[in-house]
């Protein structure tokens, strides 16, 4: 018979992995579920902000923003919402389309005396020479005497209105001796060059669209000293303020970035914002440096506010004054490393 070739000894037995390969495995285990940790938390998504904002110069730190990428640098991911005006981007946020609104001061009181759950989280621009006089050539006005008579186009219920009834009092006129003609400021140029108006008074960029379109017209007067700095707002609503806190201060952020990239290169904005808007470079530059751009909430913004608030409650613009105690949210700004 023939014999097996089988030998115990030719048995391969498996060994046991040594303990040091066993360690390594579990510390490369470790190792990697902390590298996917820290993967999640770098490629965490970007907090979605629907703002409300126009193509035009009053938004201008907003247009560069978009521009330049500084919302998305900041972790914001921006749906704009474009609007025409102040008092769209305004609707926008009280009906809930938006989460956030830029706009002048006079649609920001309106929407933070409509009831609607909001709050003004900071100023990023305006100043006392945004209202300008602009007159007709041949109208012989030359100073605030000079109105006497005078045919003024203004947009009734603005905030220059107000600012120009202030104006006129500290010169010691009488509205009642002069004719205020109500009148979009869009339609300003055509009703001087028709003989219609003697003078209009807007905020930019209206009386450079005056000087621009009516060859002869000319500035009487900016509407300054009045303790009014008209200041441009951003509101957000309450319910985005207390789920997203970390997005507003990053908003708020972008835009100090923003304006700090207005001061610093000037030139380059103003071809930022005329890509935008589609007015010419040179005016836009010229309307950039008239206004005062910068990242605050401090006493003299609200106090503005509340002077052009009264201003809206005698015309019947609003029905109540805004509760201001609510309204005005000052953490966002205070917020360490917010501007």
């Amino acid at each position: 018979m023939k014999r097996s070739s089988y030998r115990p000894s030719a048995v391969r037995r498996s060994r046991p992995a040594p303990l040091v390969s066993v360690a390594f495995a579990v510390l490369l285990a470790v190792c990697s579920g902390c590298a996917r940790k820290m993967d999640d938390t770098t490629t965490a998504a970007p907090t979605r902000l629907r703002l409300a904002y126009g193509k035009k110069i009053h938004y201008a730190p907003q247009i560069v923003a978009l521009k330049k990428g500084y919302f998305a640098q900041q972790g914001v991911a921006i749906e704009p919402k474009v609007v025409q005006a102040g008092i769209q981007a305004a609707e926008a946020l009280t009906s809930g389309s938006a989460d956030a609104a830029v706009m002048g001061d006079a649609p920001g009181i309106i929407a933070a005396a409509s009831g609607m759950p909001v709050r003004i989280v900071a100023s990023y621009g305006g100043g006392e020479r945004m209202h300008r006089l602009v007159a007709a050539p041949k109208s012989g006005i030359r100073s605030a005497a000079d109105l006497r008579g005078k045919r003024i186009g203004v947009q009734m219920g603005s905030s220059t209105h107000g600012a120009f009834l202030l104006f006129l009092e500290k010169n010691g006129l009488d509205v009642k001796h002069l004719k205020l003609v109500p009148l979009n400021p869009r339609d300003m140029p055509e009703a001087m060059l028709a003989g219609d108006l003697d003078a209009g008074v807007g905020s930019e960029p209206w009386p450079s669209n005056i000087e621009e379109r009516v060859t002869g017209s000319y500035e009487v007067a900016t509407l300054s000293g009045l303790g009014n700095t008209y200041p441009l707002v951003m509101l957000v609503t309450e319910r985005y303020a207390k789920e997203h806190p970390d997005a507003v201060v990053a908003a708020l952020r972008a835009t100090q970035q923003s304006v700090d990239f207005m001061h610093q290169h000037p030139d380059e904005a103003a071809s930022l914002i005329s890509a935008a808007t589609g007015v010419p470079v040179a005016r836009e530059r010229k309307i950039m440096d008239t206004l005062e751009w910068r990242v605050v909430l401090d006493d003299a913004t609200v106090d503005s506010l509340r002077q052009t608030a009264g201003f809206l409650r005698a015309q019947d613009k609003i029905q109540h004054l805004p509760d201001w105690d609510q309204v005005i949210d000052r953490s966002f700004v205070q917020q360490p490393g917010a501007l």
